[in-house]
């Protein structure tokens, strides 16, 4: 590994997306992850919460911000142009604050930052910028250009291949070891050569194997549960890699964006609106939001649970006044508390928060009115398209908003923080022997 660039401290960020807290702690009892369970042993592991709704390009944002989303802009995986029904994939671009790496960067720092969501395209930084999902080329996911040539030689993959897990789990898993391995190889490749102060690496193949094969780990089938497990020894034995490396004085975080459970249901959140009323769609083929009728709407939703009321002067042709918002809105949330499993009985609804419950700031105008938060098992949806509320496909493993993990050593006393959004300052703690220097 090369000198840092210069004097002050150093920082590494090891990402597992998905990883559960309560995940690690039984595996690692069990040891079936000893380079985490030595590492973990050295510092502070703990659960920490994330953002509502659970998203991963929402929880990378307020990572790497240290804001929530009223402030950082980033709402959703998807989200609406202002003043039409036409949708967009917010990204780097959209991202209403500063990075923390950014803010290093014009400290002077040198940063290396691999595979973060939400981070394209790549701009220019002092270091290196490596975009991670969703990044449909990797041409314009790198900085410098130099990387690119480095990358694009050694086949870098800035995703795995998701279709191949709807046709065959093995060939998901032989894509998942592939793409962790060009992960692993670009990685180390930019950690020797690169005179960094902050290294930050994500590793998004675990969110990507939990989505297709959690429930067989969770109800430990014959033969994938052992893939599963498989799969993380790998990552463990990388994560283990990585740790011994880690200059001394330097401090170390390790986080995932939010945990995983298994889903019993996908629910369709719009079709449940149509259903009772809410809801009007044109066409015999509606696909998006674009596809609703504004002039018999009186709510609709977006992925995951993201409800909004169709305001008179938000949305265009809403037909809500402001005298009519908080008798509707309180006519929908109980329509929602009394949604039921069908087979079950159960509500699916864990709670519902108004957004000035949890957003604050410049952005907060943008955001959903209010939020369906579900009970674990149940993976609400914003789809326009299916008719049926209740439905079983591909994917068996959804997010969690309460297990995420964190693990913290550094040289300074340091607690595991309680929410994702406390990382950036523990960051910006570390070229500060200790002390918050944050910068507006």
């Amino acid at each position: 590994m090369t000198q840092s660039s210069g004097s002050g401290g150093r920082a590494v960020v090891i990402g597992l997306d998905g990883t559960p807290y309560s995940f690690l702690k039984k595996e690692v009892s069990a040891g079936n992850l000893p380079h985490l369970a030595r590492l973990f042993s050295a510092g502070n592991l703990g659960r920490m919460e994330t953002e509502i709704p659970t998203i991963s390009s929402v929880a990378w944002a307020s990572f790497m911000t240290g804001k929530n989303p009223g402030d950082h802009g980033i709402f959703g995986f998807t989200d609406r142009w202002p003043g039409t029904w036409q949708l967009y994939f917010p990204n780097y671009q959209h991202l209403k604050c500063e990075a923390v790496w950014e803010t290093l960067s014009r400290q002077g720092k040198r940063c290396c930052v691999i595979n973060v969501p939400s981070t394209y395209p790549a701009r220019e930084l002092n270091g290196v910028l490596v975009s991670g999902f969703v990044a449909p080329t990797l041409e314009k996911a790198v900085y410098p250009a130099s990387t690119f040539e480095y990358l694009n030689r050694i086949g870098y993959r800035v995703d795995v291949d998701a279709a191949r897990g709807r046709e065959s789990l093995d060939a998901l898993l032989e894509d998942l070891f592939l793409t962790l391995e060009k992960r692993r190889q670009a990685i180390l490749k930019l950690w020797d050569q690169e005179p960094w102060d902050l290294f930050v690496a994500v590793i998004t193949e675990t969110d990507r194997l939990h989505h297709f094969m959690w429930r067989y780990y969770e109800e430990q089938d014959p033969v994938y549960s052992s893939e599963f497990l498989s799969f993380y020894r790998a990552v463990d034995e990388f994560a283990g890699e990585l740790a011994e490396m880690v200059p001394d004085e330097s401090a170390l975080f390790m986080l995932s964006d939010h945990g995983s459970c298994t889903i019993e249901k996908e629910v369709y959140i719009n079709a449940f609106l149509k259903e009772k009323g809410y809801l009007a769609l044109k066409g015999e083929s509606p696909m998006t939001i674009a596809d609703l009728d504004p002039q018999k709407t009186r709510a609709y939703c977006m992925d995951p649970g993201r409800i909004y009321l169709n305001l008179e002067g938000r949305e265009p042709g809403g037909i809500i006044g402001p005298e009519d918002g908080a008798g509707l809105r309180e006519e929908i949330i109980k329509d929602m508390q009394d949604l039921m499993d069908p087979d079950s009985g159960e509500p699916v609804v864990g709670r519902i928060i108004g957004r000035d419950e949890i957003y604050a700031g410049p952005e907060v105008g943008r955001g959903p009115d209010f939020i369906a938060h579900p009970r674990p098992g149940y993976d609400f949806k914003g789809a326009i398209a299916r008719q049926e509320i209740f439905w079983k496909g591909h994917l068996n493993g959804m997010h969690t908003q309460d297990d995420a993990f964190v693990f913290v050593k550094t040289p300074w006393e340091a607690h595991a923080p309680g929410h994702i959004r406390d990382i950036a300052t523990l960051i910006r703690k570390a070229f500060s022997g200790g002390r918050d220097n944050t910068v507006e």
